[in-house]
């Protein structure tokens, strides 16, 4: 595996990591975790928020039985937000939302610790930054920055990170501020307005990680559309493009929610092949956006616009949506329509636009437009 050429605490940063929000269960973060560290993925993303069952069965404690044997060899992230996209009224330490504080985010801090069992995190990142509102209230006195920096200067974690799905010219206010050791952002062959951001990144000599390298699963899905034309241009798979794409801007590594000992196997064959040059990647771009025109309004299934009040399963609805507008999949068409005869949750046409997913979603998604279109369409 390549390094990007950046240290955090003294390790490698690698060109490939680990997101920590997909798993299924505890002894998938064990298996996936071991096979990662074993290829050589060095830097593992977390939430408290991510995977929430109870506070004995979430992303962190499965993750800090997944890490057992290896601290000394990982990055470790957590994180937690100022705002609650709608969700949160107030503070909820269980998840690490609506932060308002500095006593709340340093205790948030010492949660994730426990939670993962370690003494320290090797980077702590300011999530869901999706506003320049939202980083103003961060940085207000007796905020989550000024907590998080006692932490920091307590030796809870070594590096200060920021996370959102804001755009290049707010990405690049955060790396001016010169609070941040590393970033991470949304980036992939589809979504790629964010380029400005990372070049700035790199001038400043500050690490990338990339969220969403395949687009939520778009880019790991088989396409007719897609297969000779890439075999002219020598790529295996759109899986193949998707992450080649990703590492060819130096510093970055792509941040793969990964959930299995095959998948990591797959991914660590693939990132090992010769790294594109930025034209060779701009070449790649362009032969992908001819065939599939615009690729605008991409869910990429993190599932914080859930729960929907009229019970829709709105990822999943969209997943199949991705498939069939963007990757001209029918078989997407037909298995919407076999679900939706018996399963109200697949339903687009039960959606009355209250808006309440739209005012959750971090990448700014028109989702009652889109369920309108799905029912149109399919």
């Amino acid at each position: 595996m390549n390094p990007t050429g950046y240290y955090i605490n003294g390790k490698s940063l690698t060109n490939l990591s680990l997101g920590c929000m997909r798993f299924p269960s505890v002894e998938s973060a064990i298996e996936t975790i071991s096979a990662g560290v074993e290829s050589g993925v060095v830097y593992l993303d977390t939430s408290p928020a991510y995977l929430y069952r109870s506070e004995e069965e979430n992303c962190e404690t499965w993750v800090g039985e997944g890490i057992k044997g290896y601290r000394k060899q990982i990055i470790l992230s957590a994180k937690s937000a100022v705002g609650g996209w709608g969700q949160e009224s107030g503070y909820n330490p269980a998840k690490g939302y609506s932060i308002t504080t500095a006593d709340q985010v340093y205790k948030q801090i010492d949660q994730s610790l426990t939670r993962l069992q370690t003494d320290y995190l090797d980077c702590y990142h300011l999530w869901a930054v999706h506003t320049p509102e939202t980083f103003d209230e961060a940085l207000k006195p007796g905020g989550w920055v000024e907590g998080a920096l006692k932490a920091k200067d307590d030796g809870l974690f070594i590096s200060l990170g920021i996370t959102g799905h804001a755009g290049s010219e707010e990405i690049i206010r955060w790396i001016n501020s010169e609070l941040f050791d590393v970033i991470t952002i949304p980036f992939n062959i589809l979504d790629n307005s964010r380029i400005p951001a990372i070049k700035h990144a790199y001038e400043k000599s500050i690490p990338v990680l990339a969220m969403n390298p395949l687009a939520g699963g778009l880019l790991a899905s088989s396409s007719s559309v897609l297969s000779s034309e890439l075999d002219e241009l020598g790529v295996e798979s759109a899986y193949d493009m998707a992450l080649r794409y990703c590492t060819s801007f130096p510093g970055v590594s792509a941040l793969s929610g990964m959930t299995s000992k095959d998948e990591v196997n797959e991914n660590v064959r693939v990132i090992n092949k010769p790294t594109w040059t930025e034209l060779q990647a701009k070449s790649v771009k362009e032969v992908l956006f001819s065939l599939l025109g615009s690729s605008q309004y991409i869910c990429t299934t993190c599932k914080y616009c859930l729960p929907c009040p009229q019970g829709i399963w709105i990822p999943e609805v969209l997943k199949l949506r991705n498939y069939f507008s963007v990757l001209k999949m029918d078989s997407a068409r037909k298995l919407y329509l076999s679900r939706s005869k018996n399963d109200d949750r697949f339903r687009a046409q039960n959606c009355v636009k209250c808006g309440a997913c739209e005012s959750r979603c971090p990448n700014g998604l028109p989702v009652s437009t889109l369920m309108e279109e799905v029912s149109e369409v399919f």
